[in-house]
């Protein structure tokens, strides 16, 4: 039996009303250590009902994509500056420990209020630039020199690759974009040695009609991306940074198509798009549990990427903003455990189907944040770090029963034995379900069995792992440790998530990634 590892720590449509973008808690985490314990494994699965088992099979013969350190990313929405970050502190010991849970990744500030922010930082203003846009719904506000140091120097400290969205919406007489404020926010930046390594010019031109009464055409913004990759070569610390674009969220067929082909493949490092499920108010339940809403992002997920790869085959694609549900989420749901099932689901299904990045709406901020109003950690900030310290490396197919959705890749080499293999499922049933993973029945696995953290049972705020409710001990991550089973079979409690990592697997594709 091998030793059991446990996870540790060291010391769009998205118009945002400001009374939606509640405060979101951070939660903390350091460097990816790992301790070692004596664990007693299981030889044969317990507390089951005595069901069929069922066949899990990975196909380890060939990867389907590759899911990198930064593979999942989390942002933060622009609107927090309007109200000076609310009560997202910074400097809180226990908010800096969250994020440092969620390094690396990249960290993106932006959204709908991106685009009416002007960056007044002391020295120089704003002047001359047409801001005749209906300002009815999302008002105009600056960006101070103290807010823009405090968000970097926090990135700085937690670890983050920072994705700074500019505003579009400074535009000349001629309809192109005006990069005069922007100039002055990287003049400022640099000269406070600011680490911006990416870059994204609007939010969601595609609703920028519904949002502002105006219209930009995919030909425009591929000419106004490429004025800012000019205006970033003017500066030595920024002449590397990457842009990303053109973040659609509704109509795709026009933007990818239209930008891309119109020179923004030739540009951007990544095409990127925003996708949520459903819209948030008032969503039942039951939404965040149908296997028919979790399939309809591979359809969509297949349309970005068919329609990027026709223009450059080699373009990465990103889903830059996502989460369940649109407009701050869905109260009282998106931030309880349930959520988790479309947000594991939507990390395989990119995964699988060749997304690089997914970028995860919100670390803190709405509904749907990773971290609550009261910085106390939500049940996917949880699951999002495990996918983190877990998964890393080729990703293989995997045949599954229907009712089960089923994931795998290489698990992360800083983790576990080279060759290691990681299989995430999912039990979105009101049954138990055991599922053989016949691969591996001859080994030691190690088993992280997720359900909810108390009695409220779906709608619970909390998330036990193997059976031990998840909170922070002293403003930082409690170890997040496996258990040992022998055997191959995997029993899976109703209404739950499972990791599963053999590190005796051998694979050869994680093998040689190694």
């Amino acid at each position: 039996m091998a030793d059991s590892r446990s996870l540790t720590t060291g010391t769009g449509l998205l118009v945002f009303c400001l009374l939606a973008l509640t405060p979101a808690t951070t939660t903390a985490v350091a460097a990816e250590n790992v301790r070692v314990f004596a664990v007693q494994g299981d030889r044969e699965p317990k507390g089951h009902n005595s069901g069929q088992t069922m066949d899990v099979t990975v196909d380890l013969q060939q990867s389907l994509n590759t899911i990198t350190s930064h593979f999942i990313g989390v942002t933060i929405d622009a609107g927090l500056i309007l109200l000076n970050w609310s009560t997202l502190d910074f400097g809180s010991q226990r908010v800096q420990s969250m994020a440092r849970a969620l390094s690396p990744s990249y960290f993106r500030l932006g959204g709908t209020y991106a685009d009416t922010m002007t960056y007044e930082l002391g020295d120089r203003h704003d002047r001359g630039v047409d801001r005749s846009y209906d300002t009815a719904k999302v008002p105009q506000f600056n960006l101070t020199a103290q807010q823009w140091d405090a968000v970097n120097r926090f990135s700085q400290v937690a670890g983050w690759d920072f994705i700074m969205d500019l505003n579009a919406l400074k535009r000349n007489p001629d309809g192109s974009w005006n990069p005069d404020n922007a100039r002055q926010l990287l003049e400022y930046s640099a000269r406070h040695n600011f680490s911006i390594p990416g870059f994204e010019l609007g939010n969601e031109y595609d609703v920028y009609k519904q949002s502002f009464n105006v219209s930009v055409s995919p030909v425009q913004l591929a000419k106004d991306v490429a004025t800012l990759k000019g205006l970033l070569a003017e500066f030595p610390a920024y002449s590397s940074s990457f842009i990303i674009g053109p973040e659609a969220v509704t109509n795709l067929l026009k933007y990818f198509e239209g930008f891309l082909a119109a020179g923004g493949s030739k540009v951007v490092r990544a095409s990127s798009f925003h996708q949520y499920y459903f819209y948030g108010p008032g969503a039942p339940v039951s939404k965040f549990l149908d296997t028919k809403v979790m399939s309809s992002l591979e359809d969509k997920v297949q349309e970005v990427l068919a329609m990027s790869r026709f223009v450059n085959p080699l373009l990465p694609v990103w889903l830059s903003e996502t989460s369940s549900s649109y407009d701050s989420g869905t109260p009282n749901v998106s931030d309880r455990f349930v959520a988790g099932f479309l947000w594991l689901d939507k990390l395989g299904v990119c995964a699988s189907r060749g997304i690089q990045t997914v970028i995860r709406q919100s670390f803190y901020g709405g509904h749907y944040s990773l971290v609550n109003a009261d910085l106390d950690p939500n049940p996917d900030f949880w699951l999002t770090v495990l996918y983190k310290r877990i998964v890393r490396g080729a990703v293989f197919n995997v045949t599954a029963p229907s009712d089960v959705r089923a994931y795998a890749a290489c698990a992360n080499g800083q983790q576990f034995k080279a060759g290691s293999v990681a299989v995430y499922m999912l039990n979105p049933n009101a049954t138990t379900k055991i599922l053989r993973l016949s691969q591996f029945s001859d080994q030691w696995v190690w088993l992280y069995s997720l359900t909810a953290g108390d009695h409220q049972g779906l709608l619970s705020k909390f998330m036990s792992l193997n059976g031990v409710k998840l909170e922070l001990i002293d403003n930082h991550l409690p170890d997040l440790t496996p258990k040992a089973v022998y055997g191959g079979d995997v029993v899976m409690e109703p209404f739950s998530f499972v990791f599963v990592v053999a590190e005796d697997a051998r694979a050869t594709i994680c093998l040689e990634q190694r």
